[in-house]
């Protein structure tokens, strides 16, 4: 059976083709930039890259350190270095500012390419001699400014070939993730190839496309579905640098975008804060993806009613890329969709065996799209299993081959000897109209090991008492996974990426209870 490996592809050749067959067409543009950078444009860049790093000695694996906000230059930077065979590290300077001295001296890059007024300029004293430069600003008439005018003296023209091969590192991001310190995650060549291609088949993506993103691009699942994706479908994308509530379904209808990647937060600003649209308001529109954490059945099910707009999920983790996704526009609520065409899915039990059909397991990936593995405190790397990396996160298969997510290991509650997913819960609470959103958590207990509780927003002027919602939960769970106690909150915690952190609601009943 042939693997992405067989059919591996250089990004150097993938915008080569697209130069040739879509020369003029707009890759990708910049709503807050105004500003548009074709496959022609890119194409010569990338030359003119490719051409400046082998004068300056750099070679397959060696570094270059990009820290930038969403612009059509990161987008030109991030797809140069690894056209050229080099390695491309990225870091969400907002999220990640408290540990870039500590991430940049650990990358040890040969070049550091900084956007002007993010306020990093006492960093580049602490970063160990590596070479700094301000990106500066592309000007497709010339005059651009920074490392865009340093290049601007090589052709366009020139095509030299790349100098990496499929192993080399390709990219090396900083993630969160669910705990405090960022963790730098390597992908090669191959797996960063492996994704683009996986996600451009699995959203049926066409160069009549036209995509929206406002996520930010130092984050893997940006790169993957709305940068990488649409270049190899010859796709163009719309890239706004932060959400905008009240400008978010006009850049929709503007732009005529027919698929608009989003996550279930900005979806549910927009369940809490309507705003006057309609699906038929927007006849481009495919439908929306969201991606980054789960998308509550009924909140989902609200938000198709109320705006009359097809969501469509996806999932993926740092380790593997865009795991699971719907197909195009064809959804199943309460899933994340099929595995992608390059994952090996497996579901395992503690001992790592794999469960019967039907029941939950521990999703487990395998495949080329894996990510290489991790940069270590001492510089070193930490490769991942080549049998594949154990999600922590629990699925089931339904009969249709869709996955859906019932929780996580570490989320479990285990009352009694049995396991509880707490998502399951968390449905249950999204259903009643007083809540805005709910989640549960299990607390020590001396009788059981641990009891289940639940953490409540209740909609402003409600008058819910915990006993409506212990009863309401009760009309459904069976009477060991109701909530025992309810406590109401002013929002949920929530990590960087917008995920539900329940070890500081945990942590917050400690305190309360000390």
């Amino acid at each position: 059976m042939a693997t992405a490996g067989d059919r591996y592809r250089p990004l150097r050749a993938v915008i080569a083709e697209q130069a040739s067959r879509l020369a003029d067409k707009t890759y990708v543009h910049s709503i807050d930039q105004d500003k548009s950078l074709t496959y022609a444009e890119l194409f010569r860049l990338g030359n003119r890259m490719a051409q400046y790093f082998r004068d300056r000695g750099i070679k397959a694996n060696d570094r270059i350190v990009m820290l930038s906000e969403n612009s059509v230059e990161f987008f030109a930077v991030f797809l140069g270095v690894q056209r050229f065979g080099a390695t491309i590290a990225t870091a969400n300077v907002e999220m990640n500012r408290d540990y870039l001295t500590e991430i940049v001296a650990l990358v040890a890059p040969k070049l550091v390419l900084v956007q002007d007024g993010l306020g990093l300029e006492g960093l580049r004293d602490r970063s160990g001699g590596a070479e700094w430069m301000e990106i500066g600003a592309w000007s497709p008439e010339g005059g651009s400014t920074g490392f865009f005018a340093a290049i601007e003296g090589y052709s366009g023209d020139v095509e030299p070939e790349e100098v990496c091969g499929p192993e080399d590192i390709a990219v090396i991001f900083y993630t969160s993730g669910t705990e405090a310190k960022p963790k730098g995650v390597l992908q090669s060549h191959l797996s960063v190839w492996a994704n683009f291609d996986a996600i451009a088949d699995c959203v049926e993506l066409s160069e009549d496309d036209r995509m929206l993103d406002c996520r930010s691009y130092t984050w893997l699942s940006a790169q993957n579905m709305s940068l990488g994706a649409p270049l190899v479908a010859g796709a163009t994308v719309y890239m706004a640098r932060k959400f905008s509530r009240r400008r978010y379904f006009d850049w929709v209808r503007d732009h005529r975008i027919t698929i608009a990647v989003s996550v279930p937060t900005i979806l549910n600003m927009l369940l809490s804060e309507p705003v006057d649209i309609r699906g038929a308001d927007l006849p481009d529109l495919r439908f929306l993806m969201t991606s980054s954490a789960p998308m509550l059945p009924e909140r989902w099910r609200e938000f198709e009613d109320r705006y009359g707009m097809r969501v469509c999920q996806s999932c993926g983790c740092s380790e593997a890329g865009l795991m699971f996704s719907h197909r195009g526009g064809r959804r199943k609520i309460g899933t994340v969709g099929p595995p992608l065409k390059h994952q090996r899915l497996r579901l395992l039990d503690a001992e790592g065996n794999e469960v019967p059909s039907g029941q939950p397991g521990e999703i487990t990936v395998s495949g080329p799209q894996l990510s290489h593995g991790y940069l270590k405190p001492d510089g070193g790397i930490r490769k991942l299993p080549e049998w594949g990396h154990r999600t922590g996160d629990l699925g089931v298969i339904d009969e249709d081959g869709h996955v859906m997510i019932v929780g996580r290991l570490k989320d479990l509650i285990i009352r009694g000897g049995v396991n509880i997913s707490p998502v399951e819960i968390d449905n249950i609470l999204s259903r009643h109209p007083g809540i805005v959103e709910g989640a549960a958590v299990g607390i020590p207990d001396r009788i059981y090991g641990e009891e289940v509780i639940a953490y409540v927003v209740a909609q402003p002027g409600s008058r819910l008492s915990a006993q409506d919602i212990i009863a309401h939960c009760g009309r459904y769970l069976a009477a060991f996974k109701t909530p025992k106690d309810v406590l109401f909150v002013d929002a949920l915690p929530k990590n960087a990426r917008g995920k539900l952190d329940r070890k500081q609601l945990a942590a917050s009943w400690g305190e309360g209870a000390s």
